[in-house]
């Protein structure tokens, strides 16, 4: 075998460079075209073949959302992720309003005293409230100018406790001199399903009405308030 037969390997990797093949494929032009046609000169067409070589699998670009990441790909964790925040806000939305809910509906004030509340779907979402029926027994003394001289009980056992004799389980008013039961005051309490009764001892008593959903909702209510340790 002659010496110049033998192929090196750095001729070897120039072959397969496509520079170097476009180079060869240029050379290997036959001196002699085959034919010229208005002084071009014509090649075959097979000469003017080059193979085409397809880029090294490195340098193709991967996609990073089918990129497996653990035993999902990209793709799926993003999925989960968004599932798992809709699915949280939805929760504290709903946390949110049940909050809202019980803070309108009653729950335990600061000092204690319960303002246990029931609703009543069939009355528009009304329920009985001791502490908020008190608010406006309140704002209503107040609009007549005895704010400062009459007081609203809205525990029982406490009024009992402040020297009431006669004591309603629901709500109390005693009035410094006395006081006695107006129209604004019966209209009020009617319209909340309550009935006001003057006692002996000058204060007046809040009570459940012998008819109505709401006089029936407060007889309830009061069920509930000494199942909840109130004596009176």
């Amino acid at each position: 075998m002659n010496e110049h037969d033998v192929v090196t390997d750095e001729e070897i990797d120039q072959m397969y460079d496509p520079q170097q093949q476009q180079q060869m494929a240029t050379t290997m032009l036959p001196a002699q075209p085959m034919a010229v046609i208005d002084g071009v000169p014509v090649y075959p067409m097979s000469l003017a073949q080059v193979p085409a070589l397809s880029p090294p699998q490195s340098a193709q670009s991967e996609n990073i959302f089918t990129k497996k990441l653990g035993p999902l790909p990209v793709w799926g964790w993003g999925l989960g992720a968004l599932v798992l925040g809709v699915g949280g806000f939805y929760i504290w939305q709903m946390q949110s309003k049940k909050v809202e809910k019980n803070s309108a509906d009653g729950g335990d004030r600061e000092d204690g005293h319960s303002t246990t509340a029931l609703p009543s779907g069939d009355d528009g979402g009304w329920g009985p409230s001791r502490s908020r029926f008190a608010e406006a027994l309140s704002k209503h003394f107040m609009r007549a100018g005895m704010a400062d001289r009459v007081t609203v009980y809205d525990d029982a056992d406490e009024a009992k406790a402040k020297g009431l004799k006669h004591v309603s389980p629901l709500l109390n008013i005693k009035a410094e001199g006395g006081y006695k039961v107006d129209k604004e005051l019966a209209k009020l309490c009617k319209r909340e399903g309550l009935n006001p009764i003057a006692h002996e001892d000058g204060s007046i008593g809040l009570y459940p009405v012998s008819s109505g959903k709401r006089g029936k909702a407060w007889e309830e209510y009061i069920d509930l308030l000494r199942d909840d340790g109130q004596k009176v």
